[in-house]
Parts: structure tokens; sequence; C-alpha cells
């Protein structure tokens, strides 16, 4: 029987993951289908819960329901336990397990760009469920972890349980003499907001970074007439001459993690290239 997959969120339609799923599973003979769910907040329980009654093998999260969707899984991996938020749900026998992939995709990112994020100092910006699982990701690897939010008490909530996991962490609102500090200090800058989503904005202006910094944007889907994974922040960063990872890089690496998760498969790094064009290749969806 044809396996089912999906993504929920809202927006949807921007979503390149039904591309790059689709290609994995052509390569992969795999006989499934995945498409693009558009699920508003008020409607997140009853569409886990349908999807639990269609016996869909498995599904990713993505914003603005990442904090939300642990809740309504059966347990969660250590790692979404960790960052608190859930991006891929695995079906096992009728019990819904989540599981975090955005660290992983985030540091695989990283290693194939030649980054060594140890004992470096990072700064995540945003602290909802993508910045969560950044940061805990970097966590133990990284001299110091911390934190800009345009809502200071969540940015320190964040930066508390930082400390409170071993690791240094300060906290900063956007635009105030304590944020310009840890920019410019810092060596690698993880944006984690949907700022710049659609739109020609960014959170932070790349002149207050340094010029050995980089520079890694999760946001792919930037203003009108740009090419994927080319935002503000992206480009700003690449006329600063620093090394810059774009969102499509690290959306390919986290739907390879979920597949592994799907699939039960160790090693599908190799698919990275194709899968990589296939999102580049990608137009919107319409929202079901």
């Amino acid at each position: 029987m044809k396996k089912l997959f999906c993504v929920i969120g809202d927006p949807i339609a921007h979503s390149r993951s039904p591309a790059i799923h689709t290609r994995a599973f052509e390569l992969l003979s795999v006989d499934a289908v995945y498409a693009p769910c558009r699920v508003l907040p008020a409607q997140l329980k009853d569409a886990v819960a349908g999807l639990r009654a269609l016996s869909a093998a498995g599904f990713n999260v993505t914003v603005p329901h990442k904090a939300n969707v642990a809740a309504l899984c059966d347990r969660l991996a250590r790692e979404a336990e960790l960052a608190g938020a859930v991006n891929c749900v695995v079906n096992e026998d009728g019990q819904l397990v989540g599981h975090n992939t955005d660290g992983t995709g985030l540091l695989r990112a990283l290693h194939d760009r030649g980054v060594n994020v140890d004992g470096v100092r990072a700064v995540v910006l945003g602290a909802g469920g993508s910045a969560r699982a950044a940061a805990m990701a970097l966590a133990g690897r990284a001299f110091e972890v911390s934190v800009i939010n345009r809502d200071a008490s969540k940015a320190r909530t964040l930066s508390l349980q930082l400390r409170a996991a071993g690791t240094r962490s300060e906290s900063a609102a956007p635009n105030t003499d304590a944020s310009r500090d840890l920019l410019s200090r810092a060596q690698l800058v993880v944006h984690c907001t949907t700022i710049g989503m659609n739109s020609s904005e960014a959170l932070i202006d790349v002149a207050q970074l340094g010029a050995s910094c980089s520079v890694v944007d999760l946001v792919y889907a930037g203003a009108a007439g740009t090419k994927p994974g080319e935002t503000a922040l992206v480009a700003g960063g690449r006329a600063r001459g620093l090394v810059v990872i774009d969102g499509i890089d690290v959306l390919v690496h986290q739907a390879l993690a979920s597949l592994a998760i799907w699939l039960r498969r160790d090693s599908l790094s190799s698919l990275f290239p194709e899968l990589r064009a296939a999102a580049l290749a990608a137009t919107p969806h319409a929202e079901v």
C-alpha cells in the first residue's frame, strides 16, 4: 500500500519539502506520496488526530506548530524533548513519536560548508521551536550560545535553559547595545525567525558582524522575484564576503534526517545534490 507523508503548517504554499521528498522517494524506489497541508492553529489537534486515523506513515511540522504538536505525540525522542519542539513525526504501529531534525540539519549544513562550531561564540536569532533546536544542537560544542529575540523575556528564558545545560549564554532584544555587542563578537549567527520570509526585511544589520562570522538563515523564501534561499540576510552576508549558508541547504539536510527516521535507513547523505536541485526547481503548491 502506498505510504502517506505530509507537511503541516500555516502558511504552507511556499514549502519546497514536497519536491524534496517526492524526489527522494523516486531515487529510493519508495511507494509513497508527500503532500503540503495547510493547518490553522485551531485545527492542529484535529489534523493530528486525522493523520493518526489515516495511518499516515509520518509527517513534518513547520511554523507555527512545532511547539504545540509535541503535546499531541505519544512520546518524544530525546532531541525533541530538549528543544521542546517537534518537526518530524513517525507513526510506529499507531504510536506517534516526535523527533526534531532541525538541529541535525543545521549541524550537517555547517559541516558541509567547512564551518567548525566547536568553541565558537554563537548567536541564535529567535526563541521559537527552530531557535530552541538550533541552540540545543550548538550547546556543549560552542563556547557560548546567546539569544537575540524581539520578545526579550522569551530570549531570557531560552538563555537560562542553555545555562542550565552547562553552556554560557546571554540574551538581548534586537537593536540594543547588548545585542550589538553580542553580534560584534559572534563567530556564528543562526537566524531562526520568520522575518524575511516573502519580504526584504532582516532582523539584524550584517554590518554589525565581524569579518570572520558565518551566517545561517533558516528562511529560504525571500522577497518576490528573488531566487530560492536568497533572503535579505543571505544577500547582505554575501555582499560582506561572509561564509553564508542558505535555508535550502538546512532544509534538505533536515529532510534527509526525517527520511532516515521514517525509512529506518542510516546514511542518505549521497542524495543531497539531487534533493537540493529538486528544492531549487520546485514551484509553489496550492494549499490543501
